[in-house]
């Protein structure tokens, strides 16, 4: 216990500040540098928030367009998002942010130095999409029988927040579970979840919106090239890129130059009904965002693994900070995330929330702990008050697509860097499982391929399958198998391939609802129930994986690479100096 408040074989850098220790009480927490990390870190924010915020109030409406439910039931969940679910991510941030910024005062005096800088915090975009069309899209599906749109939307809502919570305690099991995990998962596996919503969703999705306004969109996009991944991964202006990306779509889009935005009353329209309806008004309610417990059991299979390879990338996070002198404690870092997504969840936030990758460059430009804070404490006024809905409406959504198209194909690029070459292969594979949930939600594929490999989002199918082709890439046989096993067990019980329409007890399910998988048909061709038919594919995988697992011990099969698929390629390096040595992008 004493070790919560003091270290007694403290030495600096080994990264084990109590979680409450003290603080360096002349701290110089504020700089220069701190000015010009706020607007970065605040862009950052604005453009997930408002992307997925987006996709939020959009995913109500597919179930409509079908004529499941009235439109009302849709615009009932956009009330829902804009009076409670940004009340709730406001607390989110404010708590996280304020949380790393205590710990930047508590390394600057474990270390008894001032030039510690807090680590960057916020919406865990990958995720949060995975939240929308994995989580939010199946609940309206399972609740599209209720005629009342406030109950409606407050089920679905409920449900969001609820599988939020407990993906929140997940991520604090990173505080155990994390090195048990890295030392058993390929980097290319850890990865393939949260790389696949990145190329779907943060990439391809928003250059298909850039293919439907050119005008509108096509210098936003050149920006986000030019202004992100230009001269080494340091842009090429020494202003944030995102502003004059959003600055540039809007004016064009009140300039009239969209064909699909409406007519310039309708979107003037939208502003005034959005100020009116939301600004100063604020519906949060703390505590029975966590009602819709009962249907957190459908969704495990989606919770888990993104917040699996959210508490490894903090993990890795962390560890990059240690390279630039910042010691952090990696298992508070840990708990941090987790309950900043807990906290967030029970106050009406479906979406998780982490530490930014992005600690190298604000440490570069002399930022302290004051950015943090100021991202907490702006955040909270604009999504407490109920201006954020009008900002939402004023912004072009183009140019705001443009932005997350950065941040997914930074997410893209970032995890074959870190992955073996030989391993770039398995990691499209994981890839192509979020390509088929695109296929299903976007343009309504039902070929039974697509809704096999989509259900559940995807998520953990993504990172099992290519766990298992990383591993017979290696000819590690033996974990081949293993795993083998553990997708047969999920494919039984619906956690993957959960696309049984009947459950054993002939109830009709929602796709991706975890049951007991079994054939409720006599006649083979026609059984509906496609789960354990993965199960006895995993089980013919795990002989085959066994046979050669045997022909190895007997020299007939090369030996096994142990290393886990770590990078076999030299990083790249930013030609701007920092404090005598390069920056890592």
């Amino acid at each position: 216990m004493s070790r919560l408040f003091k270290n007694p074989m403290a030495t600096p850098g080994d990264g084990m500040i109590p979680f409450l220790g003290s603080i360096k009480r002349d701290y110089t927490y504020f700089a220069k540098g701190d000015l010009d990390s706020f607007p970065a870190l605040f862009f950052d924010n604005l453009s997930s928030l408002l992307g997925i915020f987006g996709a939020m109030t959009f995913a109500p409406f597919i179930p409509a367009f079908a004529g499941l439910y009235s439109p009302a039931n849709a615009i009932a969940f956009s009330n829902i998002v804009f009076g409670r679910v940004c009340p709730g991510v406001a607390v989110a941030l404010a708590f996280g942010n304020i949380w790393y910024a205590w710990m930047a005062w508590k390394l600057a005096g474990y270390e008894n130095r001032d030039d510690v800088t807090a680590l960057p915090y916020g919406i865990n975009t990958p995720a949060g999409y995975v939240m929308v069309f994995s989580i939010i899209l199946p609940l309206c599906f399972k609740y599209s029988s209720l005629t009342d749109p406030d109950e409606f939307a407050y089920k679905v809502w409920a449900g969001a927040c609820s599988a939020n919570f407990i993906g929140g305690v997940f991520e604090v099991s990173g505080f155990w579970l994390g090195n048990f995990v890295r030392r058993n998962t390929s980097k290319a596996a850890l990865y393939a979840p949260i790389a696949a919503v990145g190329f779907v969703y943060l990439g391809l999705a928003p250059v298909i919106a850039v293919g439907s306004e050119p005008i509108i969109g096509i210098l936003p996009l050149a920006l986000c090239f030019t202004g992100f991944f230009a001269n080494n991964g340091m842009g090429v202006y020494k202003f944030p890129a995102a502003l004059l990306m959003f600055a540039i779509g809007t004016v064009l889009k009140w300039a009239g130059a969209g064909r699909y935005n409406g007519s310039r009353a309708s979107q003037e329209q939208a502003v005034v009904s959005s100020w009116n309806d939301y600004a100063g008004k604020n519906t949060m309610l703390p505590g029975e965002s966590l009602s819709g417990m009962s249907d957190v059991g459908d969704f495990i299979a989606i919770v888990f693994p993104v917040a699996l390879q959210s508490f490894i990338e903090t993990m890795e996070n962390v560890e990059a900070a240690a390279e630039r002198g910042d010691h952090y404690n990696v298992f508070e870092a840990m708990v941090a995330d987790g309950l900043g997504t807990m906290i967030g969840a029970l106050f009406g936030s479906p979406i998780p929330t982490t530490v930014y990758i992005g600690h190298a460059r604000h440490k570069a430009i002399g930022a302290k702990a004051s950015y943090s804070l100021m991202n907490a404490s702006t955040y909270f006024v604009l999504l407490m008050s109920g201006i954020f809905p009008t900002i939402y409406n004023i912004i072009d959504p183009v140019s705001i697509g443009c932005v997350l198209i950065f941040v997914g194909l930074m997410i893209v690029q970032q995890s074959f860097e870190v992955s073996a070459r030989r391993h770039y292969p398995a990691l499209c594979i994981g890839i192509f499982m979020v390509v088929c949930d695109l296929m299903k939600n976007g343009s309504g594929d039902t070929r039974p391929g697509v809704l096999n490999l989509s259900a559940g989002g995807g998520i953990m199918a993504s990172i099992v399958i290519t766990q298992i082709v990383c591993d017979l890439t290696d000819c590690r046989f033996g974990r081949a198998a293993a795993y083998s096993s553990l997708a047969m067990f999920f494919s039984e019980f619906g956690i993957m391939h959960g696309n049984n329409p009947i459950s054993y007890q002939g109830v009709p399910l929602t796709q991706g609802e975890v049951t007991v998988s079994v054939a409720m048909n006599s006649n083979y061709v026609l059984d509906r129930n496609e789960g354990w038919r993965f199960a006895v594919a995993y089980g013919m995988l795990v002989i085959f994986c066994l046979v050669h697992l045997g022909l190895q011990k007997f020299g007939k099969i090369p030996e096994a690479i142990l290393d886990n698929g770590v990078s076999d390629v030299v990083p790249i390096k930013s030609m701007k100096p920092v404090d005598g040595d390069k920056l890592i992008v």
